[in-house]
């Protein structure tokens, strides 16, 4: 069973790669170069007709696509059968899909997995109208002009914004602007498509072919870095990729498969209203809390490595579920910011597990962290209808209460047991001179090791911290490193152990988060010729990542049975000085050259995403496809792109340090600034690649502090000033802000109005001849005096003053474009101009630019 079920899941992961083929080749299948004459007579046999004719025809490139490499799955024999090879039976499985045998079960699910990936029951009348619809579109566009048409973007229809401007390239994933959809192309579809489909035979030839599940996890990585830009249909779902709608489909089949061998069915017949599948959520609370609740000198350097293990912590919780539940990475439907869903059949086995679960990763939890962190996991069942009826959004918002309600009532599963009540209710700490840890200022326990810590200042003595402690030091200054590999086992590799230390203590080099099984080990360029010297350069049965950058070919580091391929990180380096040493806060703040010197500790995070899972995707195309789809292209922004804006220009690079960047939302320091600057970058580059939908908002929010401020107390104002730019509103529309200095502004003409009066100020105050810097002082009073007086109820006499004195300032410029400017103001001022849309008068925006533009100037 567990042969057939893994053969299964790898003919659902692939039973559409033919879309893929068909596209690249430029011929029918009977004049095709690329189908053998034995595949061109499957059409009768695997394609369904309609109207006399063949249709579905890719699925003769997916049994070809079998067929050309066959050497790479014969080498699994367990999996493909005795005589070594695969059977006509398994590529039935993966490509009679649209036409299978009603008596092989195992065709029968990989049909009805494609169905609920795609969320239509194509068996009932209005699913074969839909289909029909479909395949007359196809016609309609000439027999080979659908190898032409270009993916749809996820984000240009949410929430209701129709419209069909933009279009994705064909292309393999990159972390470039040549990425992002464009409304125009200057090249073939087809051409393209071609060109793709051979870079993605020459790395499939190359692949790890050990054993089934390493075969399908680095064939799943290969779809990801291929797919994405592919359209999965045409017509149904254009904005769903080939990549996401495979993986769901294999996720499913795998979740059918399992329920209907649990109930000894021999036939693929589920009821409308059975639940066959379970929805697994789980949110990590505490996070932002625990992240910034450090206390010692030389804390703020731990942040990195702190907010990293955070997502290490939440990775290997995923991935002790999925093994644990003999699940695949494809099960996964959302992982990122903290939470998770999976996809896992609803079967009594799963159900029986969950509970135990829950109970051994909580326990670590807080073995490992006490209360600062919780773990909620629930699960909704989910009917066969749910799939097919639009309602996958309810049963996601239900699972969304149920983990709201268990984080409302944190821990109440240990409560009920006597070692529960005492964690919680009885005293913890002991008080009064007990050693406590230098950065956390937790108290030590008998059980804690003490684990000795060096700052990397001369100023501070030798001091001691907790193991997890030490182990984010350790992380922290590992990823100052430019990490380019991450290596993962089950467990140590003895051979790169030896000789290992951190802080002058022996150590290990992996880090083992919760202690669930898992082993991480991050390289540099450094490590890696350290290793190759060695002649270590090498491991055996692991999962090998490459570090932001999808080259599967040029891998540096090898070995048997090993699962290749990337993963994203927002903030893999560091800014530099010249010696290339990483700089930190209090040398971000500002140069010696410069007086004012200030830190910028930005906060972004994508609006109402709750609302765009919720409600953004209409009730006939609303699948979980299009929720993974949604997920990875946030993910690819916000840990992959981000990464690129920052390199590219030389002041972010110098000046800013992203400290987290991953899901919807990100934590930048840097010069304050410089830091702006690159808020501004990335909410520009951001509304380029959600398509300039309107619905799809970044707020943010910055607070400007000295160099050594305590980095706690700066998070929390800068989320102060984003959720002041949350409540914000312009024109109508709310959120899509950027607040800092006390005001938020709407990005586009609002924060472009303010910051034109900066520009400008700053220009012809810096000019010879132009207006007194002590004309900023003169706006600061009046507006002043604006605000009181009208909060008074007094009457405005700040006008008649604002009149004469700018009057005056006048008469004292000698430019003319000083002149000029101030003329203008004074009749705005006088006036008390309304900007239109705005819930600020221009004095309001004009004090604004004016505290800005001092700093600026002084910085």
């Amino acid at each position: 069973m567990a042969q057939t079920r893994d053969v299964i899941h790898l003919a659902a992961l692939l039973h559409d790669i033919g879309k893929f083929y068909q596209r690249a080749d430029k011929s029918g299948v009977q004049s095709s170069e690329q189908i053998d004459y034995f595949h061109k007579k499957f059409e009768s046999v695997i394609c369904p007709t309609r109207d006399g004719r063949y249709t579905h025809k890719h699925v003769i490139w997916t049994a070809q696509f079998f067929n050309d490499f066959k050497d790479i799955f014969e080498n699994n024999i367990d999996a493909f059968g005795k005589d070594g090879g695969i059977s006509k039976q398994t590529v039935r499985w993966a490509s009679a899909h649209h036409n299978p045998n009603a008596t092989s079960l195992e065709e029968c699910v990989v049909q009805l997995a494609d169905h609920c990936s795609s969320g239509v029951d194509r068996t009932e009348s209005k699913g074969l109208e839909d289909e029909a619809v479909e395949y007359d579109y196809e016609v309609s566009l000439g027999w080979d002009k659908f190898k032409e048409v270009r993916m749809k973007s996820i984000f240009e229809n949410l929430l209701d914004n129709n419209t069909d401007k933009f279009k994705l390239p064909i292309s393999d994933v990159e972390l470039t602007k040549a990425f992002f959809p464009k409304s125009k192309f200057d090249t073939n579809g087809q051409i393209e498509y071609a060109n793709l489909w051979k870079k993605f035979k020459e790395e499939l030839s190359n692949i790890p072919k050990k054993d089934i599940k390493q075969l399908t996890d680095s064939i799943l990585y290969l779809l990801e870095k291929y797919t994405v830009t592919i359209p999965s249909s045409t017509q149904h779902l254009p904005d769903v990729s080939l990549y996401e709608h495979s993986r769901s489909t294999a996720a499913y089949a795998l979740c059918l498969y399992d329920y209907l061998k649990e109930n000894n069915s021999i036939k693929c017949q589920i009821q409308t209203d059975e639940e066959p599948f379970l929805l697994i959520g789980g949110d990590l609370s505490g996070i932002q809390p625990y992240i910034y609740d450090i206390v010692g000198k030389g804390a703020a350097k731990n942040l990195k490595g702190r907010s990293f293990y955070l997502q290490l912590i939440v990775e290997v919780i995923v991935s002790h579920i999925l093994e644990e539940l003999n699940l695949y990475r494809t099960n996964i439907v959302y992982s990122s910011g903290g939470g998770f869903y999976i996809l896992a059949p609803n079967t009594n086995f799963v159900k029986e597990k969950i509970p135990n679960l829950i109970a051994a990763i909580s326990a670590k939890i807080r073995q490992e962290h006490g209360t600062k962190l919780y773990l909620a996991i629930d699960t909704q069942a989910i009917k066969k209808s749910d799939v097919f009826n639009g309602s996958i959004n309810t049963l996601w918002s239900e699972l969304t209460k149920k983990l709201s309600a268990r984080k409302q009532n944190r821990f109440a599963e240990f409560i009920e047991i006597q070692e529960g009540f005492d964690f919680f209710f009885e005293p913890t700490e002991a008080g009064g001179e007990t050693k406590r840890d230098a950065i956390t200022g937790e108290e030590f326990k008998d059980c804690d090791g003490l684990f000795p810590f060096q700052p990397e200042n001369d100023e501070v003595q030798k001091q001691f911290v907790k193991k997890t402690t030490f182990e984010q030091i350790r992380l922290g200054k590992i990823l100052r490193e430019n990490i380019i590999y991450q290596v993962i086992t089950k467990t140590p590799i003895s051979y790169w152990e030896n000789g290992y230390e951190f802080n002058g203590q022996p150590t290990h080099f992996y880090f083992q988060p919760l202690e669930l099984g898992k082993y991480y080990y991050f390289l540099s360029e450094e490590d890696l010729d350290n290793l190759k010297r060695k002649i270590k350069g090498s491991v055996d049965n692991a999962t090998i990542l490459k570090v932001n950058n999808t080259q599967f070919s040029d891998f540096q580091l090898t070995g048997n049975g090993v699962v290749n391929g990337f993963t994203f990180y927002g903030g893999n380096d560091l800014p530099r000085n010249k010696d290339d040493e990483a700089l930190y806060f209090d040398n971000l703040a500002g140069d010696e050259n410069v007086s004012f010197k200030r830190l910028g500790i930005l906060r972004m995070d994508v609006d109402r995403l709750g609302l765009i899972f919720k409600d953004g995707f209409p009730d006939n195309k609303r699948t979980f496809s299009q929720y993974s789809t949604l997920s990875r292209s946030l993910d690819f922004f916000f840990k992959g792109y981000i990464n690129t804006i920052w390199k590219e220009n030389e002041d972010f690079k110098s000046n800013t340090f992203i400290l987290y960047a991953g899901g919807d939302d990100l934590f930048i320091v840097g010069k304050w600034d410089i830091a702006l600057a690159f808020s501004q970058q990335i909410q520009n580059d951001f509304l380029a690649w959600t398509c300039e939908n309107p619905m799809m908002g970044i707020s943010g929010g910055m607070a400007i502090v000295g160099g050594r401020y305590p980095i706690a107390k700066a998070a929390t104002q800068s989320d102060e000033e984003e959720k002041r730019a949350k409540n914000h509103s312009f024109e109508n529309r709310d959120k899509n802000a950027i607040s800092f200095l006390g005001m938020p502004f709407a990005w586009g003409k609002e924060f472009e109005m303010v910051e034109s009066l900066k520009c400008q100020l700053v220009s012809l105050i810096g000019q010879e001849n132009g207006i007194s810097k002590g004309f900023l002082g003169k706006i600061s009073t009046l507006h002043a005096m604006k605000t009181e007086q009208e909060s008074k109820g007094l009457n405005p006499s700040w006008r008649w003053l604002s009149a004469y004195d700018i009057g005056r300032a006048v008469l004292s410029v000698k430019s003319s474009e000083g002149k000029a400017f101030l003329e203008s103001v004074k009749i705005a001022i006088f006036t008390n101009k309304k900007i239109e849309g705005s819930q600020y008068q221009y004095l309001d925006i004009l004090n604004f630019a004016a505290r800005w533009a001092e700093l600026e100037m002084r910085s």
